[in-house]
Formats: C-alpha cells, sequence, structure tokens
C-alpha cells in the first residue's frame, strides 16, 4: 500500500474508532430512562453496530502495526498497552461503581475480590484477548499463506451467483451469531452466580472475534480491502433490512405475543441485529475514513482523549445521576446533563492529568514512555 494512502486511512480510521468509543457516552447517559421510546431506542441502536464495528477497526489497525513491528515485540508492548489499564479498571474503577450503585457487596464474595462486574470495561478483556490471537495468526499466515488462500477462495465467488463482499459480510456475522448462542448455551445454568454478570460479556467477548479477525485480515490483503469496501448497496440493503425489522418488531409486533414469547423473539432479533450491522457499518466507516483529508484540531484533541473518556465516563455519570435523584427535572435534561458532566469532567482529566504526567497516563492509558501515539489502544 502506498504510504501517504496508509497514513491517512490510518488517521480517518483513528478518527472513527474515537467516535464510536465516546458513543459510550451518550449509551450510558440513557440509563434509567429507558421507559421512554426515545431513550429506549438509543441501546438498541448502539447494541446493534457500535462496538462490533470498533472490533473490526481495533483488528485492522493492529493489522498494520503487527506488519510494521517485530511479532513479539508488538504482543509484549499491546499486552501493557491493554492490561495496565484494565487492571486499574478491575482495582479502582469497577468497585468504585459497584459502590456507588450498591452492588460491591454482592460482587466481592466470590473465591476471588474481583468477582464484581466489569461494567464497560468488558471491551478491554476482549481486545487483550484478542492480541494473542492476531500473534498467532500472523505467524499462521507466515507459514501456510492463509490470506493467499482466503483470496483465491474469494475470487471463485466472483462469478454472477456471487460476490466477494456478501461473502465476506454474511461470513463474519454467521460466526458472531453461531459463537454467540454457543456461549449462551454454554453459561446458561452453569455460571456461578456471583460470577453471571461479569460472564454474560464473555458471549460479546467471543462474539465480535470474527469481527476483530476479519478487521486484521482486510489490513493484511488489499484484495480483500478492496473486495469489502467495493461497494455499499449491500451493506445498505442489510442495514435497511434490519432497521425495518426493528421498527417492525419494537414498534408494535412483539405486543402480539406473551411476555415468554416476546422475550425469546425479541432476544434473536437483537442477535441478528448485534450480527448483521457491525460488518455492513463499517463498509461505511472504511469508506468514510478514506475520504478524511484533514482532522480538525477539535476532533484530533477529542480523539486524543478519547480513551481517558471511556475509562472514567461511566462512574461519573453515574455520580450525576445519583445527584439528580434529589432535582425534579426532566429526562430530556438529565439525559444532557449526564452528558455534559460525563465528557466534561473525564476530558479535564485527561488535560490536566493524563495528558500532564507519564506515570498518570501510563497506568490510565497504558501509554509507554516513548511511545508516539496518543492514546493505548492505537495501532503503534
Amino acid at each position: 500500500m502506498n504510504p501517504g494512502v496508509a497514513s491517512t486511512r490510518i488517521e480517518g480510521l483513528s478518527v472513527w474508532r474515537a467516535i464510536l468509543m465516546l458513543g459510550g457516552v451518550v449509551l450510558h447517559s440513557a440509563m434509567g430512562l429507558e421507559h421512554l421510546p426515545v431513550f429506549a431506542a438509543i441501546p438498541l441502536i448502539s447494541h446493534a453496530f457500535r462496538m462490533g464495528s470498533f472490533m473490526l477497526i481495533s483488528g485492522l489497525l493492529c493489522g498494520y502495526a503487527l506488519r510494521r513491528r517485530s511479532p513479539r515485540a508488538w504482543l509484549s508492548r499491546r499486552s501493557i498497552q491493554i492490561g495496565v489499564p484494565l487492571l486499574f479498571g478491575l482495582l479502582v474503577i469497577c468497585p468504585l461503581i459497584g459502590w456507588m450503585i450498591g452492588d460491591l457487596a454482592d460482587r466481592t464474595h466470590g473465591p476471588f475480590t474481583l468477582a464484581h462486574d466489569w461494567y464497560h470495561l468488558w471491551f478491554l478483556v476482549a481486545l487483550l484477548a484478542y492480541a494473542p490471537m492476531s500473534y498467532a495468526f500472523h505467524l499462521l499466515d507466515r507459514h501456510h499463506d492463509v490470506i493467499g488462500f482466503l483470496e483465491r477462495k474469494l475470487a471463485d465467488n466472483r462469478g454472477p451467483g456471487g460476490s466477494a463482499q456478501t461473502v465476506l459480510l454474511l461470513a463474519s456475522a454467521f460466526a458472531c451469531c453461531v459463537l454467540m448462542i454457543i456461549t449462551r448455551q454454554v453459561l446458561t445454568g452453569h455460571a456461578p452466580i456471583e460470577y453471571a454478570s461479569a460472564l454474560s460479556h464473555v458471549q460479546l467477548m467471543l462474539g465480535y472475534a470474527p469481527f476483530y479477525l476479519l478487521g486484521f485480515l482486510l489490513a493484511r490483503s488489499p484484495v480483500l480491502y478492496r473486495a469489502m469496501t467495493g461497494s455499499i448497496r449491500t451493506p445498505m440493503i442489510i442495514l435497511a433490512a434490519v432497521g425495518g425489522l426493528y421498527a417492525g418488531w419494537f414498534g408494535g409486533v412483539s405486543a402480539m405475543l406473551d411476555p415468554i414469547g416476546r422475550a425469546v423473539v425479541g432476544d434473536m432479533i437483537e442477535l441478528v441485529g448485534m450480527s448483521l450491522c457491525p460488518p455492513a457499518a463499517s463498509v461505511l466507516i472504511l469508506r468514510s475514513a478514506v475520504a478524511i483529508r484533514t482532522v480538525p484540531p477539535i476532533v484530533s484533541r477529542l480523539a486524543d482523549a478519547s480513551f481517558t473518556i471511556y475509562i472514567l465516563h461511566f462512574p461519573i455519570i453515574i455520580a450525576a445521576k445519583l445527584a439528580l435523584l434529589q432535582v425534579a427535572w426532566p429526562p430530556y435534561a438529565e439525559f444532557l446533563t449526564a452528558i455534559v458532566v460525563g465528557s466534561v469532567v473525564s476530558y479535564a482529566v485527561h488535560v490536566l492529568l493524563v495528558a500532564r504526567y507519564p506515570v498518570i497516563s501510563f497506568i490510565f492509558n497504558g501509554k509507554l514512555p516513548d511511545s508516539a501515539q496518543p492514546n493505548s489502544i492505537a495501532p503503534a
């Protein structure tokens, strides 16, 4: 790939990754307001594509980075960059959240004290697990030309009856759906009660692994990348179909079933959306990232601070919502207040502390002293 094109693409993808991460502020600001349809739609839309697309972009950026570094050096660096903020979150952020919402005692009665929920930090556990998977696939491809094999197989589907893009979209969606269903079945009835909440995120970690791997493949194969992003027709059809399915079901059809049937069918519909939407939405994101030529300074600063904001915003939003319990504010004011407070306070912490002091940057962002990248999940 041309170095200039690669640099532009990486910069655009980093901006999009930050946008998807900062979407968590909006999602968590809607907590407790889901009884209103407009706020109930926020988690529904977010769960349909946001973190799945985030994982695909993370895999793509890691695929670029691993090609530029020694595989072992990359894995060691990546483990530190993700592991340190995760450990800080598990030891400090998660217990703080548990204490604020009143379930800390229930989370610390297990065999070890990290039995509490991972809350919003589950994605760090996933990224930490995906790192050795990237390393292993890199070695596998080096010795067995796996990507070349996949390129040849996709070439066989380019006739009138097939499309390489459709194969990539549907294959990754099918893998996600199957992994989530299997994980649910394994965990149902077998997960210890004290770990049930934390283990509920395992289905997301396993289910999103195919999207991360797809992103990794796209970074290593220009052929696959062109096939994936060649057209928006199929992705738009998928997104429109899922949107119509959601609108029909949640807009009235669900009311025709009894509560049990409504829960079962609704859960399956959400699972379909979580499987189909991320790769389809990622096509639009990838095409948009290439079109980004310059990043405005304010956007660049927010992207640099996005990891800190995501780590800290959740307990700050909870604290704001607990304070607002004493105020008879309308739900829209509560929602906007939570967004502003969660964003501004966590951004201020980043500017005043994380960006200034290397030790705090290492703890919060996993940023090594010689790192040229602004945050811990940067591609290098």
